[in-house]
């Protein structure tokens, strides 16, 4: 089938989040061969990768895209306003209350290592314990546009998704189901009391 070419002109902030609610329907099958142009006076940078994350019509690849850019702009966030954790040079954090916590995680997570943690984990990249929000104001979902792209199940996945790896974290996203996350969440609760 021939490709349709959308182009979407956005002047303003009305209408940079009028175009955000109608996010649900451009990635849907309706818009499965359409080629989108986003033609922006505002909001430049975060259209840029939401034109290329609707563009990306593979389901699997788009998940892929926006996981890792996601993880890139809290990255780039946390670098630009000094948002880190502190810990002191044994690996134990500076709150009080978490002072049995070693090497850059406030929980037990299995894959913790002596260098910190091994892989990119959107969720426990977008947590942060309230000492570390009284000192810093890191980034939520709701500051994220390109998580909007996300269906209401796929960004619940995302909010409580920790202690697991990359890429069965985007196959949980790929699956999309909530029922099975939970049932997943549970038998990785077991195995990590095991």
């Amino acid at each position: 089938m021939e490709q349709i070419i959308k182009i979407i002109k956005i002047n303003n902030e009305e209408e940079y989040r009028t175009f955000l609610k109608k996010l649900p329907a451009y990635r849907s099958l309706l818009y499965r061969f359409t080629k989108f142009s986003i033609d922006s006076a505002v909001h430049k940078e975060e259209l840029q990768d939401l034109q290329e994350a609707l563009n990306i019509k593979n389901r699997r690849k788009r998940i892929s895209f926006l996981y890792d850019r996601a993880c890139d702009i809290i990255d780039e966030y946390n670098a630009k306003h000094g948002v880190s954790c502190c810990y002191s040079s044994e690996g134990i954090c500076e709150d009080p209350k978490h002072q049995k916590k070693k090497n850059g995680c406030c929980f037990l997570c299995y894959l913790q290592s002596p260098s910190g943690c091994p892989t990119r984990n959107l969720s426990c990249k977008l947590y942060f314990c309230d000492h570390m929000c009284k000192k810093y104001r890191p980034l939520t979902m709701d500051d994220i546009d390109l998580l909007r792209m996300f269906s209401w199940s796929e960004r619940e996945i995302i909010k409580s998704n920790v202690f697991i790896k990359r890429e069965t974290y985007i196959n949980l996203l790929c699956l999309g189901s909530y029922l099975m996350f939970c049932i997943y969440s549970v038998i990785k609760f077991y195995r990590i009391k095991l």
